[in-house]
Formats: structure tokens, sequence, C-alpha cells
């Protein structure tokens, strides 16, 4: 039971627990006629006040200010749109908003990103670097890696059309292992589906690992410059938006600094749709 469930249930054991006298009905029909007449006549006096009242005022704002007019209250500015350059400019601290891709109906669906700190960069998605990698990005997803997994490998496959089925194809990327596997759970305020896996860096350096294929681009999470790259942890928590699929990622770096890992966290929970 609810809290409004056992408000409700409390009035209602309240209201039982009293007694009312039963009324006089006839005193009360003939009091009732009075007080109708009594107030139909003040509302008409009233009514014609507050006319002369209006119309004398908006007299004395015209001759006073020709030009007056009705006051416009200023709505709230949209978050600036998050950078889609390769990632090597630093992301000030702020809120940023982000097209995560287009719903059933054909209309956008959008996100607030929040960054706190000054180690995040923009790109494609947001990145924290705090001497290993990590980040995290939200988006309705087209199509997932296959082949190799590689940006070289321009294999793809389609992006299943439903949450389950989706939350399955990223539990079978190439190359991965899954440590988590798929499990219902909340996030954002709606149900989710999440996994994690493990994908292993063995992409040559000139290319990166490509999860998906986004309205913002490629999904990718390669940013090592060593050779091999650090295996990299991946969350994922897929859930409907909507009426379509949508993920929310965090990943990052095997052996990751508590620093690190905290400002993903941070970041990828307060992650906010924006309503229509």
């Amino acid at each position: 039971m609810n809290l409004g469930d056992q408000l409700r249930e409390t009035l209602g054991e309240e209201a039982d627990m009293q007694y009312a006298t039963p009324p006089d009905v006839d005193r009360l029909i003939i009091g009732g006629r009075q007080r109708r007449r009594h107030r139909n006549l003040v509302r008409a006096g009233g009514t014609a006040l507050a006319l002369v009242l209006i119309g004398a005022g908006a007299y004395a704002v015209l001759q006073t200010n020709p030009a007056a007019e009705i006051p416009i209250v200023d709505t709230p500015k949209a978050p600036p749109v998050l950078p889609e350059d390769p990632g090597a400019s630093t992301l000030e601290p702020g809120t940023y908003r982000v097209l995560v891709g287009a719903g059933a109906d054909g209309a956008a669906i959008e996100a607030d990103l929040t960054f706190e700190g000054r180690a995040w960069h923009a790109g494609n998605f947001p990145r924290l670097n705090e001497g290993r990698n990590g980040g995290f990005g939200v988006y309705r997803a087209y199509a997932l890696a296959a082949g190799s997994g590689c940006l070289g490998d321009e294999s793809t496959v389609d992006a299943a059309t439903t949450p389950e089925a989706l939350a399955q194809q990223l539990a079978e990327l190439p190359g991965s292992t899954v440590v988590q596997p798929v499990t219902s759970t909340g996030v954002l305020g709606r149900d989710a589906l999440h996994l994690r896996v493990r994908i292993p860096q063995e992409c040559p350096l000139n290319e990166y690992y490509r999860v998906a294929e986004t309205p913002r681009g490629s999904r990718g999470i390669s940013f090592h410059a060593a050779s091999p790259q650090p295996t990299v942890v991946m969350d994922f928590w897929v859930m409907e938006e909507a009426g379509v699929p949508v993920v929310l990622d965090a990943w990052y770096e095997v052996g990751a600094s508590k620093v690190l890992l905290d400002g993903v966290a941070q970041a990828t929970e307060a992650t906010r749709f924006v309503a229509p």
C-alpha cells in the first residue's frame, strides 16, 4: 500500500467514526433560497464595479504609456548542445543537451547531461580522462558491432526493436565476455534491463572498437595510446522511451582510479530525458 492509499484509508476511518445530527431539510431549503437571491444581487453589483475599474485602469495605462504591452514572462533557456568535435577539447562543467534519437512517432528524443570537474572531453559521446579513460552515453542504436567490432571492419547488424532483444544483442558483442547477465532493474525512473561485459581492446591503434551506430555517430570506446590497450568494462541499461528501445551505457578501462569511476557514475546518474 502506498502513501496515498494509506491517507485515503485513514480519512475514511475518521469519517466513519464521526456522527452528524440529521439536518432540518425544510429549513435548509428556505435558507438556501434566501442566500442565493442575496448572492446574485451582490455578484451583479460586483461585476459592474469590476468592469468600471478595469476600464478606468486600462484607460489610465494607455494615457500614461500608449506603447504599454502585456509583459512576457521569460521561459528557461535550453542548455547548450553537447559539441560533436573529435573529443580533444575540454568540456566545461555544466549541463548539455544531446539528441538521443527519434521516437516511434518520429519526434526527437533528447536528454540533458550534467558534468562536474574539468577532466571531461567533448566528442560524439563524453569521455573522462583521469590517467585512464571512461565515459558514458545515451542513444538509440540503429546498428551494432559485428565481425571484429573494430571500425575498420565495416560489418554491423541491425539493432533489435525491443529492449529484450536489444539487450541480448549487446550481450553478444564481438570479443566480449558477459560479467553480469541481463537482469531486470530500474534506472532514471524507468524499468530497464541491465548487463555488464568486458571487451578486450585488440583493434589497431589507428582504429577503435565500435559498439554501435547512433544518431550522433559511432559509439567508440578505444582511446588509450598504449599497445595493447586496456580491457574495457561496460555497463548497459536498455529501456523503452517514446515507444522505442534506448540505451544508457557507462564504461571504464580496467585499472581506472576511484576518481574516474566516481566521475562516470555521477554523470551517468545525472542523465535526464527531456519532456516533449
